[in-house]
């Protein structure tokens, strides 16, 4: 078996990705945990500041991830994965959420 060995040739679409689609995914995640801790979305709110932040962190830490990719494709097939995921467990929570308030 062939040893595969990561490089950055790819690098401006690898990057591209994690500033894209890592932005999308951290701010989906921030969304999540909002929901859970039934964050009200006031800005001035301890909870909403903890959420800010920690999309930032995310954010970093996809934009460092991403050269861990082997091509460009992959890494926005594995980011674009990852935040239609959790975009869409946010739909079905917020639906569930609104159907169960009516």
């Amino acid at each position: 078996m062939k040893k595969r060995v990561i490089d950055n040739r790819q690098w401006p679409a690898k990057v591209l990705a994690g500033l894209i689609l890592g932005a999308i995914f951290s701010l989906g995640i921030m969304v999540l945990i909002g929901h859970v801790c039934g964050s009200t979305g006031n800005p001035m709110t301890q909870s909403a500041q903890w959420l800010m932040w920690l999309a930032a962190l995310l954010w970093v830490i996809c934009l460092s991830l991403c050269f861990l990719f082997r091509t460009g494709l992959g890494a926005w097939l594995g980011f674009g994965w990852l935040a239609c995921l959790v975009w869409l467990i946010d739909t079905l929570l917020t639906g569930f959420d609104a159907a169960g308030g009516s």
